[in-house]
């Protein structure tokens, strides 16, 4: 279990984007620093809108290092340095079972999508986020790329219709 008490606030969290093209809007909802080095990238799709407030309410517990707008725009919540809390939860059958809060060793990357995570995904959003996913691989050379319900087996993220293919090549 990820400890979920807040390492700041949001109102002073000095750090700048690890990513140029991104925005930063830090959310409350991280643990300061990591445990175990960043080997894996964990792409989601977001199941509605207003994720980026969801994100910056206390409230919510949860939270990711990027998001992905279908306006292609990139947002960073968290620096990578620090551990945002998007794939706490490992079912047994996962490939992660028994290995530890993938939070901790993981970047999170939310895609903005519809409620059920089945829109066809805008050409701008998916070139945004293989630039950015190119971006981190050239700071991780090594990192490997995972999709959420493959931690949290029977979940729908990120969803049908999400270029699985495109972003593992």
């Amino acid at each position: 279990m990820t400890d979920k008490s807040a390492a700041t606030s949001s109102t002073t969290d000095n750090w700048n984007v690890n990513y140029y093209k991104a925005q930063k809007v830090p959310s409350p909802n991280y643990t300061s620093s990591r445990t175990k080095p960043i080997t894996c990238l964990v792409l989601h799709g977001t199941a509605g809108g207003g994720t980026i407030e969801w994100f910056l309410n206390p409230a919510s517990k949860v939270s990711s290092h990027y998001v992905v707008g279908q306006d292609g725009r990139v947002t960073q919540m968290v620096h990578e340095s620090d551990t945002a809390w998007h794939a706490g939860v490992v079912s047994p059958t996962s490939i992660f079972a028994n290995k530890g809060n993938p939070n901790q060793f993981s970047i999170g990357i939310e895609f903005s999508r519809n409620k059920t995570n089945d829109n066809i995904m805008p050409d701008v959003q998916i070139s945004s986020g293989l630039d950015l996913v190119e971006n981190i691989r050239t700071r991780y050379p090594n990192i490997a790329i995972y999709f959420h319900d493959e931690i949290s087996i029977g979940r729908t993220c990120p969803g049908p219709n999400f270029p699985k293919e495109i972003f593992r090549s």
